[in-house]
């Protein structure tokens, strides 16, 4: 059932990454990160739930994944707004319509798919033999800064959003922000992780009672 269940996810993961690509290349549509995000997301999750340790929102009860996915998105909306209110990017197709949209699925669902790359690349180094800590780091250097790259420039292509300052520095290597496609995904791939730990942790605490 499980082997079902993962290749099922697979399936879709990669069928609307084909559809999002087909939007973003053929299409130029801007939206085209929602369906990207949702097809990463499934992917990823389908991938990281087929290694042997993997044991995410494992006996998490759905008031308590609801709950996560409920603070994760306060945290997305609370962010992006910061983010615009002092300049540092914009959204040039987007309007009014498209707000619930973008913080479900192209905030709280993309950082969601930014963390399970975080994860499995954390299994993998394990697997080569670092330790948990080393394990961790390398996964933020490697593996989200290349998903970072990767979402970016599908981005760069029809402008989802865009990116006009950054704090610290503005230096950039073509048209890709050093701080955003560094810091900037790291923390996508770290927030989600850590709103995960606290609420697992206030779990188990109940358990515990």
């Amino acid at each position: 059932m499980k082997s079902k269940l993962l290749l099922m996810m697979l399936l879709v993961g990669i069928l609307l990454l084909s559809v999002s690509l087909y939007q973003n290349f053929v299409l130029a549509r801007a939206d085209f990160y929602t369906v990207f995000s949702l097809g990463m997301f499934l992917l990823l999750l389908a991938v990281y739930h087929a290694l042997p340790s993997a044991r995410l929102f494992r006996n998490w009860r759905s008031a308590d994944i609801l709950r996560f996915f409920i603070v994760l998105t306060v945290f997305s909306i609370l962010i992006d707004l910061v983010g615009m209110s002092l300049g540092y990017w914009t959204y040039p197709h987007y309007g009014v319509q498209d707000i619930a949209r973008k913080y479900l699925f192209e905030w709280s669902v993309a950082l969601l798919y930014h963390m399970l790359c975080l994860l499995i690349g954390r299994e993998i180094f394990a697997f080569l033999g670092f330790n948990d800590k080393i394990s961790f780091l390398l996964s933020l250097l490697v593996f989200v800064t290349l998903i970072g790259f990767l979402t970016e420039s599908l981005n760069l292509q029809v402008h989802s959003w865009q990116v006009v300052k950054m704090p610290l520095s503005n230096r950039k290597i073509g048209d890709y922000f050093l701080v955003f496609q560094t810091i900037g995904y790291w923390l996508m791939a770290l927030i989600p992780y850590y709103i995960y730990r606290i609420t697992e942790s206030g779990i188990y605490r109940q358990k515990d009672f």
